[in-house]
């Protein structure tokens, strides 16, 4: 038998890329046709192919994507993604840069400068000190200032805190007159009490009022496409967290505001209370989006 006639077969793919990239070439597509077919962005493709699986974010997005990917270009996707997540469990190669090196041990000899140093710091301090607190003693006591004696009271001086036209003239003796009434005077006029020292202001009952409940409200999902779904209510807890299939409509309750997590944005439309509502641009990164569902119903990207 001629042995040129026999054709090597070629060597089966090792990594998971050449694996999948070897199916999408079987299927007699390119890059981009499958990225369009998948409606996915062909950088996710191209690292899906080289093994570049950091560049996707979470493993559960890798987890999704390869999955996905593999069963479109006829691959065993649970077979990859099970050597997926036995490579991410591996424990990474020691680094042999690191070598050990013999501990050094100090020389006492070069710790005799700064020794010295802090001690002639140390006495310069305690003469700073005696010379400040020597003046402070020398001082004598302290001379009264001609501010500090009390002034003169008249006879006849006005209290604090009461106006002028509250003041009652001396004569026969006055009727105590309670605050806010009128005080009738020999003459037939009234004198109303303007002013009295330490009234309380009255409380408004609204301002002490304690805040309403937070509402609850509505979130319904509409996926077109597969999507990664995180959902959390104002406390924290969690309302939904899972893999959300095409076609499926997903609706929760809590109380907002609500923190939305969206692995596939473009494959999801929203309401909230029945109103249907737009992801803002800037809660989108790449393919996923996160966004908070404000108690008015409003949404902005999530910090």
């Amino acid at each position: 038998m001629d042995e040129t006639a026999v054709e090597a077969a070629p060597p089966a793919p090792r990594s998971i890329g050449e694996r999948l990239r070897a199916g999408r070439e079987r299927a007699g597509l390119s890059m981009a046709a499958a990225a369009e077919k998948l409606h996915l962005d062909i950088k996710v493709i191209e690292a899906l192919e080289a093994d570049r699986f950091a560049e996707l974010g979470a493993s559960v997005y890798v987890r999704g994507h390869l999955r996905r990917y593999a069963d479109f270009v006829g691959e065993p996707g649970a077979e990859l993604v099970s050597s997926y997540t036995a490579r991410e469990s591996r424990p990474p190669p020691p680094d042999l840069t690191q070598i050990p090196q013999a501990e050094r041990r100090a020389d006492p000899r070069r710790l005799v400068t700064p020794l010295v140093g802090v001690a002639c710091a140390a006495v310069l301090l305690l003469a700073i000190w005696f010379v400040v607190a020597s003046s402070h003693r020398g001082s004598g006591a302290a001379v009264e200032s001609p501010a500090t004696k009390p002034a003169a009271v008249a006879d006849h001086s006005v209290p604090a805190g009461v106006t002028d036209s509250a003041v009652v003239p001396a004569g026969p003796a006055v009727q105590a007159v309670p605050v806010g009434s009128a005080m009738p005077t020999s003459g037939g006029t009234v004198v109303a009490s303007t002013e009295v020292a330490g009234a309380q202001p009255k409380r408004d009952a609204s301002a002490e009022a304690p805040p309403a409940p937070a509402r609850e409200m509505r979130l319904k999902l509409n996926l077109t496409n597969d999507s990664w779904v995180e959902i959390y209510d104002a406390r924290g807890e969690r309302l939904f967290y899972d893999v959300a299939s095409a076609g499926s409509v997903q609706s929760v309750s809590g109380r907002g505001p609500l923190r939305v997590v969206l692995g596939n944005a473009a494959g999801v439309t929203v309401e909230i209370d029945g109103r249907a509502r737009e992801i803002p641009e800037n809660a989108i990164d790449g393919e996923g989006a996160r966004f908070v569902v404000n108690r008015s119903g409003s949404l902005t990207r999530a910090r």
